[in-house]
C-alpha cells in the first residue's frame, strides 16, 4: 500500500547521488542523459522556453504606433532581458546534459 510519505519521498522529482566521501545529496538534474529528465528539470526548462517566447511577444508589442517612447524603451529592455536570460540558461542546461 502506497502512503503519502512514499509519494513525496520516492517521486522522480530528484535523485540521490553518492560522491567519493559516501554522503548522499539531492540531485535535481540528470546529467549526461539528453533523453532523460526529472520533473523539476522539465518544469525549469519549459519555464525558460516560455519566458523566451514571451520576450518575442513583448518585442512584437513595441511596434505599435500608439506606444509612448518611454514605454517602448521599457518594453524593449524587458523583451531583451527575457530572451537573453532564456537563451543563456538553456545553454547552461544543455552544457549540463551533454558530456
Amino acid at each position: 500500500m502506497t502512503t503519502l510519505r512514499d509519494i513525496f519521498h520516492d517521486s522522480c522529482c530528484s535523485s540521490n547521488n553518492t560522491p567519493v566521501i559516501l554522503e548522499w545529496f539531492q540531485v535535481a538534474f540528470m546529467q549526461y542523459r539528453v533523453n532523460g529528465q526529472y520533473i523539476m528539470e522539465g518544469l525549469a526548462s519549459s519555464f525558460l522556453f516560455t519566458m523566451g517566447g514571451l520576450g518575442f511577444v513583448i518585442l512584437d508589442q513595441t511596434n505599435k504606433p500608439s506606444t509612448p517612447r518611454l514605454n517602448r524603451i521599457l518594453l524593449l529592455c524587458v523583451a531583451l532581458a527575457c530572451v537573453l536570460v532564456s537563451f543563456f540558461m538553456c545553454r547552461v542546461f544543455m552544457r549540463m546534459k551533454l558530456p
